[in-house]
C-alpha cells in the first residue's frame, strides 16, 4: 500500500471527478454549518459480514455502503447534504482496491449530489471496514418511526425481496471481484435474475416522492426485512401490524417470495404509515396498524413470527 497522503489524494480525485468532493480539511466545519444540518446517521460495513470480494467487485461494496446511509436520511424526509467516512484498510488491500471501493460510493454520491466532506484512514489487521456518517437537513418537521395510530395504512415505496434473491444468486455462483468476469456472468442472466442481482449490488435508495411529510405520519427504511422493520415502526407507536395485503409487497418480477420480502432485507425501500383517505402516488399498500401487543405481526388477523436480519443472531 502507498503512503496515507497518496491514498487520500486518490480517493479525493475519484470524488472530485464526479463533483462530490468537499474541502481538504479534516473537519469541513464551514461547509457543514452553511448547510444547516439537522440529521445524522451512521452505518458500518465490514468485509466478511456485510460484503465479500468472492461475490462481486469492490465497487459495489462501496456503493452499497453509501446507499444504506442515504436510505436512513430519506426515511426521515431529510435531504442528504454530505457524508464523512472512515476506512480501516488491511495490508492485503492495494491502492487499486481502495480506488475500486471509492468509485462505487462516488458514483452514487455524484448521482445524488452528496459530497464527501472528509474522513479518516487507518490500518487494520482484521477485515476491511468502512464507517459512514451521513448528514442531512429537513426544512419541515422530520418524519420519525413514532406517531402512527391504529387504523392507518402501511405503504411501501416499492416492492421488496429482490435483494435477497440477488444475494442467493451471487452466493451460488460466486462470480468474484474481477470487473470483467462479473460483467460476463451478469450478461448471461435472464431478465428476472438480472433484476434481482441489480437490486442487491446496485440498490437505489431514492424513493421518488416529493415530501414524505405531505402524507406520512411515521416511516422507516426496509433494511433488515419488511417483517422486522414493520415491527419496529409499529412498536415505536405502541401498535401491532396486520399485513392484509402482503402479497402486494413481494417483488415477484425478481423471483422473490413472501419469505424474501419479510426476512431478506437490504431492499432500502421506505415503509410509510399513512392516514386513511391518503394514497401516496406510486406506492403499494401492504397492511395497516392495529391495536395489540406493540411490535406484533399478523397476516389477515392471524399471528405470525417476526423474521428479518439481526447482526447478533445468525
Amino acid at each position: 500500500m502507498d503512503s496515507e497522503d497518496v491514498v487520500i489524494a486518490a480517493i479525493r480525485d475519484i470524488f472530485r471527478q464526479v463533483g462530490a468532493c468537499g474541502e481538504e480539511d479534516d473537519a469541513d466545519t464551514a461547509r457543514i454549518d452553511h448547510l444547516f444540518v439537522s440529521h445524522a446517521t451512521t452505518d458500518v460495513v465490514v468485509e466478511g459480514v456485510d460484503f465479500d470480494r468472492a461475490l462481486y467487485p469492490l465497487r459495489f461494496a462501496g456503493l452499497r455502503a453509501l446507499a444504506q446511509n442515504m436510505s436512513d436520511l430519506y426515511a426521515a424526509d431529510a435531504e442528504p447534504v454530505g457524508f464523512l467516512w472512515a476506512l480501516s484498510i488491511p495490508p492485503s488491500y492495494t491502492l487499486d482496491d481502495v480506488r475500486a471501493f471509492s468509485r462505487g460510493a462516488a458514483s452514487l454520491a455524484g448521482a445524488l449530489g452528496v459530497p464527501l466532506l472528509g474522513g479518516d484512514l487507518s490500518r487494520t489487521v482484521g477485515p476491511m471496514q468502512c464507517a459512514i456518517t451521513a448528514l442531512g437537513r429537513a426544512p419541515q418537521l422530520a418524519v420519525t418511526r413514532r406517531g402512527a395510530r391504529a387504523g392507518q395504512g402501511l405503504w411501501l415505496t416499492r416492492r421488496v425481496g429482490a435483494s435477497a434473491v440477488g444475494l442467493r444468486m451471487v452466493l451460488r455462483d460466486r462470480p468474484g471481484d474481477d470487473e470483467g468476469t462479473f460483467a460476463r456472468w451478469r450478461r448471461g442472466l435472464s431478465a428476472t435474475e438480472a433484476r434481482a442481482v441489480t437490486a442487491h449490488v446496485e440498490p437505489s435508495p431514492v424513493h421518488g416522492l416529493e415530501r414524505l411529510t405531505d402524507f406520512a405520519v411515521a416511516a422507516i427504511d426496509v433494511s433488515d426485512g419488511l417483517g422486522r422493520d414493520a415491527s419496529r415502526l409499529a412498536r415505536s407507536s405502541g401498535l401491532a401490524v396486520d399485513f392484509d395485503a402482503l402479497d402486494d409487497a413481494i417483488d415477484v418480477a425478481a423471483g422473490a417470495t413472501v419469505d424474501d420480502a419479510l426476512g431478506g432485507g437490504e431492499d432500502w425501500a421506505i415503509l410509510l404509515a399513512v392516514p386513511d383517505g391518503l394514497q401516496p402516488t406510486g406506492c403499494i399498500r401492504v397492511g395497516r396498524l392495529v391495536a395489540g401487543q406493540p411490535g406484533a405481526l399478523l397476516r389477515n388477523g392471524q399471528p405470525m413470527a417476526i423474521v428479518g436480519h439481526d447482526h447478533f443472531q445468525r
